[in-house]
Formats: C-alpha cells, sequence, structure tokens
C-alpha cells in the first residue's frame, strides 16, 4: 500500500484548509472558545486533555451551503500533530479522504467511528490494517457529541498525524468537554445562542444572565461603548483576534437594567436599555 501517498495527500488536504480560514460573526471575550459559541447554535467542545500537545492553531472556517462555520483546532506541529474538527451534527464541512472503517469505540459512552488512513481501494493490504497502523499512517475518531442546553448537537472528528497512536486519539476524544459560561451572581451555567442586534434600530432589549447581545455592525473594532452600571453588564469590543474577527458584543453581569451609550466609528450615538434577567 502507498502509505507514504496516502500521508502526503493528508497533509495536504490539511494545508488546504488552513488557508481556507475567514472572520467570524462573534463577542471578543478573549476566550476564543466562548467566542466562537456566541456565533454559533451548536454546542462547541473544548479539548481538557492535550497529552503535552501545545494548542497551536485554533480557526473558524467557512462552510458554504448556507451552514454554519465550523471549527478547526490543531495541537502540537512539525509532522506530527492532532487536530479536531467541530460542526453541526447532521451537516459535516470537512472531507476527512479515503480511509478504511475499524469497529467503533466508546467516546464518552456515545459510539464512535474509528478510521485508519489506508487506501481502501486496494483491499489486500487494506484488510490488514488495524488500529496499530495508525501511528503509522494516521487516523480518526468520528463521534456526534451531547447538545448543551439550548444548543445544536456537534460532530466531533478527532485526528492524528505523524505518529500519534489509537490510545492518544481516544485519550483527546473522551477529554473534549462542553463549554460553562460563569457569571458573577449565579455560578456556573451553560451559554446560551447569543442576540445579535443592529444598534441603529434596537433602543431596548431583554436578556437572560448566561446570553450576550452582538452587535451586527461594520468595522467592529471601532466600536465603543459606556455602561452606565457596570455591575450589570460589560462592554466587550470587537476586532481582530488574530485568524478571525469579533463583533462588539455587551455580556450580562448580573440582574438589574442598565444603560450602554454606545458609540460608531463615525462618532455616531445610540442608546441601549439593557434588561439582565435570571
Amino acid at each position: 500500500m502507498k502509505f507514504k501517498s496516502l500521508i502526503a495527500l493528508l497533509i495536504a488536504v490539511t494545508v488546504g484548509i488552513s488557508t481556507s480560514f475567514s472572520a467570524a460573526q462573534a463577542m471578543g471575550s478573549g476566550d476564543k472558545y466562548q467566542d466562537a459559541q456566541v456565533g454559533l447554535t451548536y454546542t462547541v467542545y473544548k479539548p481538557s486533555v492535550t497529552l503535552g500537545y501545545k494548542e497551536t492553531a485554533f480557526k473558524l472556517i467557512e462552510c458554504g451551503m448556507g451552514r454554519e462555520q465550523w471549527i478547526a483546532i490543531k495541537l502540537g506541529s512539525g509532522k506530527k500533530f492532532i487536530e479536531i474538527y467541530e460542526s453541526m451534527s447532521g451537516k459535516p464541512c470537512s472531507n476527512p479522504g479515503l480511509s478504511k472503517r475499524l469497529a467503533d469505540v466508546k467516546v464518552n459512552s456515545i459510539a464512535a467511528e474509528v478510521h485508519v488512513y489506508c487506501d481502501p481501494t486496494n483491499p489486500a493490504a487494506a484488510k490488514k490494517c488495524t488500529t496499530a497502523d495508525i501511528a503509522k499512517v494516521g487516523g480518526y475518531i468520528m463521534f456526534t457529541a451531547k447538545a448543551g442546553k439550548n444548543l445544536k448537537a456537534t460532530q466531533i472528528q478527532v485526528q492524528g498525524v505523524g505518529g500519534i497512536t489509537y490510545a492518544q486519539l481516544i485519550a483527546i476524544a473522551n477529554g473534549v468537554k462542553q463549554l460553562v459560561k460563569t457569571t458573577s451572581s449565579t455560578g456556573t451555567s451553560q451559554a446560551l445562542p447569543p442576540i445579535m442586534i443592529d444598534p441603529a434600530t434596537t433602543s431596548t432589549i431583554s436578556v437572560r444572565i448566561t446570553n450576550t447581545v452582538v452587535l451586527t455592525v461594520a468595522d467592529p473594532g471601532n466600536w465603543s461603548a459606556i455602561i452606565a452600571d457596570p455591575k450589570i453588564a460589560k462592554f466587550v469590543a470587537g476586532g481582530d483576534q488574530g485568524g478571525y474577527t469579533t463583533n462588539p458584543a455587551i455580556a450580562p453581569l448580573a440582574v438589574g437594567t442598565t444603560t450602554a451609550a454606545i458609540t460608531s466609528p463615525s462618532g455616531q450615538k445610540y442608546s441601549l436599555v439593557i434588561t439582565v434577567m435570571p
């Protein structure tokens, strides 16, 4: 079997993906995973087990066809690395390429597909491939993770290249965790999808404390706002986050009502009354 050709193809696909990243419409909280969740309706998962591999990339990629963006995370660098892809369940945005499917495995009590990058068009050679060959030619685990509250389920693919073993893939897959959003008044609770508004047409709004108000505006990095009561809400500036662009947003902190004095890049003033509910 042409293992080297398969590896070359896999790396070429990865490089091609890395050049197609584009801006996301999200909140600039300083946490890229929370930023991504604000702009997506499916559940974002974050790796809690990295096996010592440093996160070297986090990107939101346009899916096209009216579908939501998908997430690509990279752990490690050079020829040996792990990638985690996330997209809405039932609406995949990437094509893993030719592989042989092996016996399923349980990931967090969920049935997950196991694939090794052995060419199925060469049946004689592919028949001999096992999970041990993942460390030689690469492979991946793919499963549908549970949906968070008020969010949709997520398809997750954990892929290894350049010597990543089957056991390492399982460890990484078992370590992906749903995001939670911590608030000052109610402790930890699951984040809700964002409320998108145009400050030019919206003057009052009510939100849950686990929600976020995202301003859908042009030139997002040059908007500002002053919150009358900073204990109730805070303004989060938008702009270039290095790989994606975030929209400005207002994040609730405590139950109550306050006013945001919003200023556009041209100096236009807008007033927004915000009521934060439990």
